[in-house]
């Protein structure tokens, strides 16, 4: 059983220069990690830390514009079948310096596309988790959280907007 837990509920947008998202993770009572938004201009970013506190993932969605912008067209052509709806958000390791345009990514959280009819009848949404080769148990669990998290975040509307 995994819970998560999230104290502050901002809206999102284009930059973020206060008032970060987090979110703590626990299984059975025992803590797992957290994520928590980076100050960001235009490409929402976050930091994946273990239970110790230690940086195990970088996450944003792909970039295009030397990192400027969110590159939609990264899993495919938005206007297509092929790659209509999806948005990803990668995985990179904690150390790496560069995570721009087509920079390797150990794994990724991709929001996939579902029928017309699923789309329009229900709230429903469907993710794909691609786990790191070396990910523990602890996190994948993390992993799983964090897509929770960005559902949360980017593609829920707020229930109190009117």
């Amino acid at each position: 059983l995994l819970t998560v837990k999230r104290p502050c509920a901002c809206a999102p947008g284009a930059c973020k220069c206060c008032c970060y998202q987090t979110a703590s993770f626990s299984s059975g009572g025992v803590p797992l990690g957290s994520i928590k938004e980076n100050c960001y201009y235009c490409v929402p970013q976050y930091k994946i830390r273990d239970d110790q506190g230690k940086d195990v993932y970088t996450v944003h969605p792909p970039t295009c514009c030397g990192g400027c912008c969110v590159n939609c067209c990264a899993e495919g052509n938005p206007c297509t079948r092929k790659g209509c709806c999806k948005a990803s958000f990668r995985m990179y390791a904690p150390g790496q310096s560069n995570t721009n345009g087509d920079a390797p990514y150990v794994g990724q959280i991709l929001k996939k596309p579902k029928s017309a009819m699923v789309e329009i009848f229900t709230d429903a949404d469907a993710f794909e988790v691609a786990f790191p080769n070396d990910a523990s148990v602890e996190q994948k669990a993390l992993l799983v959280g964090t897509a929770i998290f960005l559902n949360a975040n980017h593609f829920e509307e707020n229930a109190n907007s009117g």
